[in-house]
């Protein structure tokens, strides 16, 4: 598998946070974690995107085996 770059990081509204943890069955709680300096946050930031701590976010990759998945990260400092 070669390097396709920076997977597609998205700050999820509380709505779509509440929606798509239904759909995984977990808490915001039990999720990993990722720091607030990670570079696909940074990148967000430098969007204009407010990303505060607490905020989930969803993290898109391509996977050779799986097509696209999706995984969903808490910030932390």
């Amino acid at each position: 598998m070669t390097w396709g770059g920076m997977p597609e990081h998205t700050k999820l509204s509380m709505t779509a946070t509440k929606r798509e943890l239904k759909k995984v069955n977990l808490e915001i709680d039990e999720l990993p974690l990722i720091e607030w300096g990670d570079k696909g946050l940074e990148r967000l930031r430098n969007q204009g995107v407010e990303i505060l701590l607490g905020d989930v976010i969803k993290i898109t990759r391509k996977s050779a085996t799986g097509g696209m998945v999706e995984y969903f990260r808490k910030v932390v400092n």
